[in-house]
């Protein structure tokens, strides 16, 4: 600004249009920083004519110099044809076009720059319109010295500021006329300020809202920000300074804020007192936010390339020097910063054998605008030699003219290493697919597997359920005999157990599955064990004529493990062994030691065998050795997997051993005589049932006064029925409600609650009956009768209040076992 006010007292003064043309561009190319400047004015015919020039090639200049041209942009092609950027403003005097101030620059215009030339545009306008008498005549001095000599220096002095300030005046005009920025001129002598109408469209105000005075712009500013530019302006009008700039946010008319950039010349009298200001205010508000944005992607980019170890360059076009970020001089093995150098420096830095093809790489993406895409070695400065893959693009300016070539570079030398191991790779990969179909095939196998075991489980629940609901129903809607009715209870009493077993293996699969399965281990009778499974697979064997014979070698002793897991291991063993065996077949147990540390069982039949092809699989879970619809025998496949899981659980081994279909088989168990107790409690598995009541039983309960509470009438009949078999008096509740009212009314001896009821459960009933008031009511035995079957279950059951826990389906022996002991009898 300072300069644009040397300028303009510099033309006030000029008397020639030749001084006036050189003194604008020599302020052109001081103020742009242009190469080459031209002057094109109307001749008296209206034509464009190159006037004068500065750093034009003297014969190019002698051809345009004083001959007419189509236009003004015609000139300013010519003149400065080959130019990076040109910027040009126009002389605009009373609305007319009277010539062009174009200049060359090596970089893109900014706003600033433009504003600039068109203010030294709008200067030498007015000055070139004064040396041609269209402004108001400055007096000569023969006229000053008429008026007398001390009254002519005053008038002298007043006639200069007049005719400053109209120049200044023109100048507003133009400014506010071309200029797309709130400009205004302040008076400061009066405070009124004149204002265009760009002011209001930029900050938001009805012209209404404004006062023309400086106060009330001061009014508007941020508190924030308003003392520090009042005392900046201050200290400009104390002083002896010609302009004036800052920055501040400023109160827009809808109350939002605005960054803005205001700057001003400053018009002083002859005393040196400043009394008027002529400026212009840009709003910055828009630039803030991109260049808040772009700094947030640059950093972001930056971060990005850093983390991916990708180094960025920029050759520009004009220059010929080539910018680097950071991680690109990083790759090459500089210090982490960005440079700027000659494009030479890079080359410098290419493998000698690989230089050629990365200039014919540049000159090719130059010559057909193509994908500038190679890779090649660099040389660091320690002599390391690195792989890089480099790949740029073109980027032209609007009318094609190439600006610049930019691109990243990626450092591959690792890549390139493991290409060396690509036949090793490749073999692998070749492994890796044949591993992929064998891993494909074995899962088809085990959802084949699975989906077996699902059509399975719903043969093996619907069979018997099929006997069940028939004979049920035959029961209820026919006339039987006696001998009928008890064939059928027979046989819908063994096809609940079945049903029940299925649930049982299923569930202890699960715990399998999930790691939940613990052993309660205690000093162990094996020998018990295997005769207690015996026994009870004996009368199954007599029904099909089939002799269990038990060969104790040498009596095993006592070990440590879990009795009913064990005894789960022989069952499984030996039902499996009948169920494979013809009639009038044979199945032997053998029991001895191996040595002295370890305890041998093994389970023979003489029945159907194992296909060695099955064998590696028969201890797999849900695999069986026919699972057609045609097979012979039921199951789910899962009983030889829960075997061979206890077994290890107590730290021994399984076997399977067939000659082949037909020729029998032997399971070998082979268990440690100390194994490992465990530290968590498991429950039992579910012993087979015992329904009909012993002669002694039945009047086990006699005289006890039992309240039995469960939503299911069903169920709570069966079960009244039951202990009132037992010669227990039996009183039944169907809610927790209902429940509470019999303890008040009566003092049942034992109470039998279930768990699972709508409302209220027998957690609830339980702790309500041990905060009762009466001890008779807080005191009562309890049995918690559910499905719930669980270990934590039956956690909770007792530590809720419950003494016993049952779970269902119930053993009707074992349940009135359970309740004689709770009310004290033997």
């Amino acid at each position: 600004m300072r300069v644009l006010t040397e300028v303009g007292r510099a033309l006030a003064v000029a008397r020639s249009a030749r001084e006036i043309q050189e003194t604008v561009l020599s302020a052109a190319r001081q103020l742009s920083g242009a190469g080459r400047a031209v002057l094109i004015l109307n001749d008296d015919e209206e034509r464009p004519v190159v006037r004068s020039s500065l750093g034009l090639d003297p014969a190019l200049f002698a051809e345009l110099r004083g001959r007419p041209l189509p236009s003004f942009d015609e000139g300013v092609t010519r003149a400065l044809h080959g130019s990076a950027h040109v910027v040009a403003a126009p002389l605009i005097l009373r609305d007319r076009v009277s010539g062009v101030l174009a200049v060359e620059r090596f970089r893109q215009a900014s706003d600033e720059d433009a504003w600039v030339l068109a203010a030294l545009a709008d200067q030498a306008a007015v000055a070139l319109a004064s040396a041609g008498g269209q402004a108001p005549p400055v007096p000569s001095p023969a006229a000053r010295g008429a008026a007398g000599e001390g009254a002519g220096e005053a008038a002298a002095g007043e006639l200069d500021a007049r005719v400053e300030v109209d120049i200044q005046r023109e100048r507003y005009r133009l400014l506010a006329r071309a200029v797309k920025d709130p400009i205004w001129d302040w008076d400061l002598r009066t405070d009124q300020v004149e204002r265009n109408d760009t002011f209001h469209e930029v900050f938001r105000y009805a012209p209404e809202q404004t006062a023309p005075t400086g106060a009330w712009w001061f009014s508007r500013l941020l508190p924030e920000d308003r003392d520090r530019v009042a005392r900046g302006f201050e200290e400009l009008l104390r002083g002896s300074g010609d302009s004036w700039s800052d920055q501040y946010r400023i109160y827009r008319g809808d109350g939002s804020v605005a960054h803005v950039f205001d700057r001003g010349s400053v018009l002083r009298d002859a005393r040196g007192e400043a009394i008027r200001m002529v400026g212009l205010t840009v709003d910055l508000s828009e630039q803030f936010r991109i260049e808040s944005a772009l700094q947030d992607r640059e950093e972001r980019l930056r971060l990005a390339t850093w983390a991916a170890d990708v180094g960025t360059w920029r050759i520009d076009l004009t220059t010929l020097f080539d910018t680097r970020d950071a991680s690109l001089n990083r790759i090459l093995g500089l210090e982490e910063r960005e440079t700027t150098q000659p494009m030479d420096d890079w080359l410098s830095r290419v493998h000698p054998e690989d230089r050629d093809a990365v200039v014919a790489a540049h000159g090719r993406a130059l010559r057909e605008q193509h994908v500038y895409d190679i890779i090649h070695r660099i040389i660091r400065p320690d002599g390391a030699i690195r792989w890089v893959h480099d790949r740029g693009r073109l980027i032209s300016d609007r009318g094609g003219s190439p600006l610049f070539l930019t691109g990243a570079v990626v450092d591959i030398t690792e890549l390139k290493q493991l290409e060396r191991e690509r036949a090793d790779l490749l073999r692998r990969e070749q492994q890796a697919l044949a591993q992929s179909e064998e891993d494909r095939l074995r899962a088809e196998d085990a959802n084949r597997m699975k989906d077996e075991f699902l059509a399975t489980v719903s043969h093996e629940l619907r069979t018997p359920l099929t006997a069940i609901l028939g004979w049920a129903r035959l029961i209820k809607e026919r006339e039987l005999g006696p001998d009928r009715v008890k064939q059928g209870m027979a046989a819908i009493e063994r096809n609940a157990h079945a049903q029940a077993q299925i649930v049982d293996d299923i569930l202890t699969v699960s715990r399998i599955i999930t790691g939940k399965l613990r052993l309660n281990t205690v000093a162990v009778d094996l020998a018990a064990v295997v005769e207690a499974a015996v026994d009870t697979l004996t009368p199954t064997a007599r029904a099909k004529d089939i002799e269990i014979c038990v060969e104790l070698d040498d009596a095993p002793g006592a070990m440590s493990g879990d009795p009913d897991r064990l005894q789960q291991v022989m069952w499984n063993l030996l039902s499996n062994a009948v169920k494979f065996t013809p009639k009038r077949g044979r199945v032997t147990v053998r029991v001895g030691r191996s040595d002295a540390q370890q305890v041998v069982i093994a389970v023979t039949d003489n029945g159907k065998g194992i296909a060695g092809s099955f064998l590696p699989y028969v201890f797999d879970r849900f695999r069986q050795g026919d699972s057609s619809p045609t097979r012979a025998h039921g199951g789910l496949g899962l009983g030889l997997a829960i075997v061979r899981h206890l077994v290890e659980l107590h730290g021994g081994t399984v076997e399977a051993e067939s000659q082949g279909e037909g020729r029998g088989a032997t399971f070998t168990v082979t268990l440690p005589l100390n194994a490992a107790p465990s530290s968590a409690r498991e429950e039992p598995p579910p012993a087979p049932w015992r329904v009909a009541l012993e002669e002694g039983e039945r009047a086990a309960l006699s005289g006890l006064h039992v309240l039995l509470v469960d939503d299911e009438p069903d169920a709570r009949e069966m079960v009244a029925f039951l202990l009132e078999g037992a010669g227990a008096q039996v009183t039944t509740a169907g809610s927790m409600g209902e429940a509470m009212g019999v303890l008040e009314r009566l003092r049942p001896d034992v109470l039998v609650s279930d768990i699972g009821m709508p409302g209220e459960s027998g957690y609830t009933l339980i702790r309500q009956v041990r905060a009762a008031g009466r001890d008779e009511i807080r005191g009562i035995p309890a049995v918690a009768l559910t499905a719930y079957a669980r270990i934590e279950d039956q956690r909770r059951a007792l530590s809720a209040g419950f003494q016993k826990h049952v779970a269902k389906p119930i053993d009707p022996a074992g349940l009135v076992k359970v309740v004689a002991e709770l009310a004290g009898r033997p």
